[in-house]
């Protein structure tokens, strides 16, 4: 039916397509008459019309979105707005079909406002298009995997940046007082590369980190710590497994793959034979099967499946509704009514209670039809009206079959332990060793490493730096100040001043003022350069946490901007639209972030 529908949509409205000649192939079964393909090939006044009486003949099959009509009518060229609106109307739904609709609007439309919300309409289609929405929602959850992961990551490199000068001072001590700077460098590298030599990887190296910025940092450093170590087991292990788990859901799952492709109205040979030989098994089968048999108007084998789907599914809305909507085509009032009776104790549903109404109207009972029909319209007037607009004149009663119930789709093929494969890939950068494998060791190991830190600091006497100068201040080598935040000299000059000669003492003080200028035109710098550092020099190192993962998401957004997996040929350029919106949200996030850090720290 695609290529075909491919054919037609390139032809003018109306326009017969000449038959090519059939090549002479061995026989093969012969496939079931697809209304909804033949209602498109039948003459039609104009493009807009045969639209429309596809779109009847899909609705009153099951199919609310013929996605391969639309997909046809997006690939002409020639009137954009047109065909845009015209594939809106074969496939609400499609993601594609509505962002092209927006582009088209902002392009050769009247109003940018319309152009605009088209566009939240095509972000709004993906919750109601089952591979669309997997697509999106495994994608968006990547992305979040990634920016917990990668800010956890920051933030602890971070903090462990600002204590690891400190940190190899004061290891140094430990082994050897007289060893020089750049060998307690190398003493404190070692042991952070310890880890990671070992194969654990980068996580390695963040145990190491992180047990040098819970040694060396305050109450709210240590506070941040555990949050990112929180944020890196989230990412690596639920998150990330539920991403592998919605990516995969459909391609782990051919009988749902299969069954859906026949309520979007294209299904192959291949995928019916599948149908069957998992109907005795699968409800979701049996349902995909009756379903088929309804649009090639098999009535008895429709309504044969369906009633041995009634008695296990007894409140599934879709498969009564359905099996009514049979039975009504069948004769059978009664059962029809008690059927759509039994679907709205379910739930209220504008769609049911118009069929019901169609039924009553079958029935000449006027004031049942008026009185359920005012009903449908107080839920869904636009559904409504839409419905009735597609009815028409015609004399037949028009009763619409539901498609499949999303919420069971999804909640069928999400399956989390499908996704372990694809979030192990993932770890794999990150701590491809036995301590990233579970969750357990991951959390294990960064609660060992922060432990590890809280005994050094009970164990080893901290250096720090002088608050004027800026120079090292240890109650080791300096023992004569090791209680106060400066150092020798600057205590002199600050409280001593009558030790120092004036001049000298002036000087001084403009040197010192000098350099915080420096210093404070450089910690701008890094905090604009650089996620994270904001919050760390403004002492609200949670704030830098936040700020890093909002940066780190929104560098994953932009680099999987197409999708962490190909796009199944529905979102199209909705799917980069809505990865930009996320990729900005986040963006703005982390400027707040950066700002009202950068603000704390000048009021500090």
């Amino acid at each position: 039916m695609g290529l075909a529908l491919q054919t037609l949509a390139a032809a003018p409205a109306g326009a017969q397509v000449p038959a090519e000649p059939a090549p002479i192939v061995a026989p093969a079964p012969v496939r079931p008459p697809d209304r909804i393909e033949a209602a498109w090939f039948e003459p039609a006044d104009s493009l807009e019309a045969r639209v429309g009486h596809t779109r009847r003949t899909a609705l009153e099959r099951g199919v609310w979105n013929v996605d391969a009509a639309a997909l046809a009518l997006l690939a002409s060229p020639r009137a954009p707005l047109e065909r845009a609106a015209q594939a809106v109307e074969l496939a609400p739904d499609l993601p594609a079909a509505r962002m092209e609709l927006a582009s088209a609007l902002w392009l050769h439309g009247d109003s940018p406002l319309a152009a605009i919300r088209a566009a939240g309409d095509a972000l709004a289609a993906f919750g109601r298009h089952p591979e669309g929405g997997l697509w999106l929602a495994g994608s968006l959850l990547a992305v979040l995997a990634g920016g917990l992961i990668a800010g956890g990551l920051v933030c602890i490199a971070v903090v462990g940046a600002f204590a690891a000068p400190h940190a190899a001072h004061d290891l140094g001590d430990l082994f050897w007082r007289r060893l020089h700077g750049f060998g307690r460098a190398g003493v404190l590298a070692s042991l952070l590369l310890l880890p990671a030599v070992l194969g654990q990887g980068v996580l390695g190296v963040a145990l190491g980190l992180a047990a040098v910025s819970a040694w060396r940092g305050g109450r709210g450093e240590r506070r941040a710590l555990v949050l990112a170590a929180l944020a890196i087991v989230a990412g690596a292990h639920p998150v990330a497994r539920l991403a592998g788990a919605t990516l995969e859901a459909l391609p782990s799952d051919p009988v749902a793959r299969a069954a859906l492709a026949a309520s979007r109205g294209l299904v192959l040979p291949a995928e019916v034979q599948r149908l069957e030989a998992a109907a005795d098994r699968d409800l979701l089968a049996r349902q995909a099967l009756a379903s088929l048999a309804r649009r090639a108007d098999r009535l008895g084998r429709a309504d044969a499946m369906y009633q041995s789907l009634v008695p296990k599914l007894p409140e599934d809305p879709v498969v009564l509704t359905n099996a009514a909507n049979v039975r009504l085509h069948l004769g059978h009032m009664e059962a029809a009514l008690d059927l759509y009776q039994r679907a709205l104790e379910v739930g209220p549903s504008a769609v049911i209670l118009y069929n019901l109404s169609q039924a009553y109207g079958r029935a000449f009972q006027v004031d049942d039809l008026t009185r359920t029909l005012e009903q449908a319209q107080a839920l869904d007037g636009d559904l409504v009206a839409d419905l009735t607009r597609l009815q028409g004149a015609q004399p037949e009663g028009f009763v619409v079959d539901l498609p499949l119930d999303n919420r069971r789709l999804w909640r069928r093929v999400v399956v989390l332990e499908r996704g372990e494969a694809w979030a192990a890939d993932l770890r794999a950068w990150l701590a491809p060793g036995a301590l990233g494998a579970t969750p357990q060791a991951m959390g294990g190991a960064l609660a060992a490493a922060v432990s590890i830190g809280f005994l050094l600091d009970r164990r080893v006497r901290r250096s720090r730096w002088c608050a004027r100068c800026g120079r090292r201040v240890c109650p080791r080598c300096h023992p004569e100040v090791s209680g106060g935040e400066l150092c020798g000299p600057c205590h002199r000059l600050f409280f001593q001043p009558e030790e120092t000669d004036r001049q000298l003492r002036l000087a001084r003080i403009e040197a010192l003022r000098e350099r915080e200028a420096r210093l404070d035109r450089a910690a701008w710098a890094a905090s604009l350069a650089l996620p994270g550092v904001a919050g760390v020099l403004a002492r609200r190192p949670v704030r830098g946490l936040f700020g890093a993962v909002c940066f780190c998401v929104a560098a994953a957004a932009l680099i999987w901007r197409e999708g962490v997996v190909p796009d199944p040929l529905v979102a199209g350029t909705a799917g980069p639209f809505a990865l930009a919106c996320v990729a900005s949200l986040a963006g703005l996030a982390y400027a707040v972030s950066v700002g009202t850090s950068l603000a704390v720290r000048r009021r500090r």
